[in-house]
């Protein structure tokens, strides 16, 4: 049997392991090629994404999933999420931020979900974003 071609590429960047493993699963099943970051680390918690304003991990990806509160959020230390949204947005990306501070949605280009979303609502997510790469939930 042939190898179907990848609806898209998407970026997921999550601090929590198994939380990036569970979303990169719902991702593939639904046919996406899937790039794990666990966001910037120590230790200074920089993000050269943020240094550079553009993220090598990015580049390509129909969408990016993006965990609102990264480990240098607890500490209050290097690159915020709210930083990384705003870069991958300025990059050009669509991005789904997941989180429960809330951002100003950009119609097209931004959805807000809450942590840890089931599947249908980031498969919607991403159809919506991604109209080109529509996905359907099973």
């Amino acid at each position: 049997m042939a190898e179907q071609e990848p609806r898209g590429t998407a970026l997921i960047v999550e601090s929590d392991e198994r939380e990036g493993e569970r979303l990169a699963a719902c991702l593939e099943d639904a046919g996406f090629e899937v790039t794990l970051c666990p966001g910037p680390s120590g230790p200074d918690y920089t993000c050269v994404g943020a240094r550079t304003l553009e993220c090598p991990l990015a580049k390509g990806a129909s969408v990016v999933v993006l965990d609102m509160r990264l480990d240098g959020d607890d500490l209050i230390e290097g690159t915020p999420a709210e930083e990384l949204l705003n870069v991958y947005l300025l990059a050009g990306h669509r991005v789904i931020a997941l989180g429960l501070q809330p951002h100003d949605e950009v119609p097209g280009r931004s959805v807000r979900l809450h942590r840890h979303p089931e599947f249908e609502e980031l498969i919607g997510a991403v159809g919506a974003l991604a109209p080109a790469h529509r996905v359907d939930v099973f």
